[in-house]
């Protein structure tokens, strides 16, 4: 799962815009050296800053920040690809570990909970998981929220 670096964001933003770097550390009250460090991934902007550079793009802090409540179809086709891969390296309980992880990180992406739920559930049967009951509660609830979605594929 690619995520999108703020100083890219702001750099395409600015661009669109038509400022230019200096113009940007003016009405923002920084340096233009700052700006630049920050289109270069050589910093981040103060927390206190990111309010204002949204408002100064004319963009949300989600577009910002690249927050997006719901995955991508490819971006979980290849979180199951590195989950299937974790299987083979790190073994069923890491793998657990992180996808409860990943699926706090997004809670109302009820595709990727479906498809963590139904892989969990058959890896820990072919690939002969010890102590299977200690996953039942969790995966039966993911299968639960699964059941409650509005889209049929998923049900």
């Amino acid at each position: 799962m690619k995520q999108m670096d703020i100083g890219v964001v702001i750099k395409k933003y600015r661009k669109e815009a038509g400022m230019t770097q200096e113009e940007m550390a003016n009405r923002l009250g920084v340096t233009t050296p700052a700006v630049n460090k920050w289109e270069n991934s050589n910093s981040k902007p103060d927390i206190e800053l990111l309010a204002p550079i949204a408002r100064l793009l004319d963009i949300s802090l989600d577009t910002l920040l690249s927050f997006h409540e719901k995955l991508s179809d490819t971006e979980i086709e290849e979180i199951i690809r590195k989950m299937d891969r974790m299987f083979s390296e790190e073994g069923y309980e890491k793998t657990y570990e992180w996808a409860l992880r990943l699926i706090k990180e997004y809670p109302n992406c009820n595709m990727l909970i479906w498809q963590t739920a139904v892989m969990l559930d058959a890896r820990r049967i072919t690939d002969k998981c010890t102590n299977q009951e200690k996953y039942d509660k969790q995966i039966n609830a993911w299968y639960e929220l699964a059941l409650h979605d509005e889209n049929e594929e998923i049900q």
